[in-house]
């Protein structure tokens, strides 16, 4: 969901906020008592409420929510002499006061239909999506993955991962998460929330090492994660062992689809013909 209000726009989906177009740094924190006060904005929010949404089974004193509240007043300002965006009614809470437009957030682009014959995953010769718009960072693990044995195919943004996806078929994916078009976030999640791609092991690669994206690409279902620069041999190691799972996967299911087979060649076998 957007918010846009003064010179701001808040896109809740991708926790971003941008001021005049320019993109603004926020705390998680900081982030998370926004979106809320945002979404909450026909009442008062309550002191205890905020605690309890915001840092759930945590203690935190008065005064930090304090000062967290003055980051956001900090973050968000109103315009010289305008009225306040977040106003505070002691003894009862916080109201953000501003006028807000809403806009509902744009239609997921569709994904494609995937290849129609997605090959097996080989051992040593598995094909990996490299997404990266920095093509210094791509050439580099082309390179690695080559040298170690593995096909590699690459895309530049998110829409492009999403297309390589449907006809290239990849048996892993490497994905960066600041990315134009699409973000890493939401071309995991949605490759997470499709049928036919879901099982596709997916780890992302991001110079970000806060807990919250990490909880960001959990809830977008991602696989593993990996702090960038990343260290050769780990790299390595996760690409092994989320492949030799896929592997396993793909396997256990060829054979009940084996299976289905069989029992439906049976049940023809045994039915009695229809009368005439």
């Amino acid at each position: 969901m957007l918010y846009r209000f003064g010179s701001y726009e808040l896109d809740a989906q991708r926790c971003a906020l941008h001021c005049t177009g320019q993109e603004v740094a926020v705390e998680p924190k900081v982030f998370a008592v926004l979106v809320y006060l945002l979404e909450h904005r026909d009442r008062v929010v309550s002191k205890d409420e905020l605690l309890a949404h915001c840092w759930p089974g945590t203690f935190v004193s008065d005064a930090a929510l304090t000062r967290c509240l003055a980051k956001v007043r900090k973050t968000v300002y109103s315009e010289p002499d305008g009225a306040p965006l977040i106003k505070t009614l002691y003894g009862r809470g916080y109201c953000f006061v501003a006028p807000v437009t809403v806009v509902p957030p744009a239609a997921s682009p569709a994904i494609p239909a995937a290849a129609p014959e997605a090959r097996p995953v080989v051992p040593g010769r598995a094909k990996i999506l490299i997404v990266d718009d920095e093509p210094f960072n791509v050439d580099y693990l082309e390179q690695e993955l080559t040298d170690h044995g593995y096909d590699t195919v690459r895309a530049a943004n998110g829409q492009e991962a999403i297309e390589k996806v449907a006809t290239e078929a990849p048996d892993l994916i490497l994905l960066d998460v600041m990315m134009p078009v699409l973000d890493g976030f939401t071309v995991c999640r949605m490759l997470k929330d499709h049928e036919e791609t879901r099982l596709i092991p997916i780890i992302i690669m991001t110079a970000l090492d806060a807990i919250a994206d990490r909880i960001r690409g959990i809830k977008a279902g991602a696989d593993d994660f990996l702090t960038k620069p990343a260290h050769e041999e780990e790299l390595f190691a996760r690409i092994a062992t989320a492949l030799k799972l896929k592997h396993t996967v793909d396997r256990k299911l060829g054979e009940l689809r084996t299976l289905k087979d069989h029992l439906a060649t049976f049940a023809r076998l045994i039915m009695p013909p229809d009368p005439l």
